[in-house]
């Protein structure tokens, strides 16, 4: 059997704290600007990114592995897209675990045995595998384009690769709750309870209104009531304190939240730029420390799907 890249421990990402230096520990990088399904309530999926779609180039992931490494302890590997579309995803994930928590979240439908096995042995710490209804009818209301069985049939062989290799990656099967899928989440966690994987269930964005929260709380994120709650929740948020994002370009963002790229401080694929220098940049600086005086930009009060506001300003 081969030996297996070993991923650093997962961390908690919330638990995560900066550098002594107060540097980032936490970084999003979007390793493609793509997508095979068309998620209704997806910016990707409902095509209004307005950035160039693009899949990153393993030598300008070298460039950013190298600046990121001294600091990074979690990587996500994706964004506003599906990373198993980039052909040197697990080169990737090699990479990072040599440095960090390898961190991954895809569709699932761009699996066969050989990836899958690539997968499990790339050194990668988590997998999440999105599967939002257990029947075709259900799931693709909003896995448009998808087939759930073929994702039933991934989620099944990783599971068994995982076991062989004595579980090197925590495999996380996902359910975002929907009303029209809220009456398969029982089964769903049936099926993950069968298989020994720990179900997620994810509280949904709802941007476009093409489908409805599930009605239930407990899968409903809060919506915040008031503009003073509103500011000191946007107040605490890590992306001020603690995260990067990295474009499939290169180019550092305020936030995820940020899928145009309206909000750029740099790009880190230039020559002469670093984590250390875009972050303790004066502007991209005082950005963060607004959101963190409650004096957020637009973004954080109108576009971002974390804090939702529930009051009319």
């Amino acid at each position: 059997m081969q030996s297996i890249p070993v991923a650093k421990p997962y961390v908690d990402p919330d638990l995560l704290t900066p550098t002594p230096e107060g540097l980032p520990t936490i970084y999003y990088v979007e390793t493609v600007l793509a997508c095979n399904l068309a998620c209704p309530e997806c910016v990707i999926g409902m095509d209004s990114v307005e950035r160039t779609k693009k899949i990153m180039k393993m030598d300008e992931f070298e460039i950013i592995s190298e600046k990121i490494a001294p600091y990074a302890k979690h990587v996500y590997l994706h964004k506003w897209g599906e990373p198993l579309m980039n052909k040197n995803i697990v080169k990737m994930i090699t990479l990072v675990s040599k440095y960090a928590h390898p961190h991954l979240s895809t569709n699932g439908i761009l699996i066969d045995q050989k990836k899958a096995e690539q997968i499990i042995t790339s050194g990668l710490g988590t997998m999440i595998i999105s599967i939002d209804g257990m029947s075709q009818e259900i799931y693709e209301k909003y896995r448009v384009k998808g087939k759930v069985d073929k994702v039933i049939e991934n989620i099944k062989m990783l599971n068994e690769i995982n076991k062989l290799y004595g579980k090197p990656v925590d495999i996380l099967p996902q359910m975002i709750a929907f009303k029209h899928n809220y009456s398969e989440i029982e089964e769903f966690k049936k099926f993950c309870e069968n298989l020994d994987l720990k179900p997620i269930i994810k509280k949904p964005y709802i941007r476009f209104g093409a489908v409805e929260e599930s009605g239930d709380p407990k899968y409903e994120r809060i919506k915040y009531d008031s503009k003073d709650l509103h500011l000191e929740a946007i107040s605490k948020c890590s992306f001020a304190t603690n995260i990067l994002t990295i474009t499939a370009d290169g180019k550092i963002l305020l936030c995820h939240q940020d899928y145009n790229g309206d909000w750029e401080f740099g790009n880190i694929l230039d020559e002469n730029t670093t984590v250390k220098k875009i972050w303790e940049g004066r502007l991209f600086q005082g950005m963060r420390n607004g959101i963190s005086n409650k004096k957020p930009p637009k973004l954080c009060t109108n576009n971002c799907m974390i804090y939702n506001p529930g009051y009319m300003d």
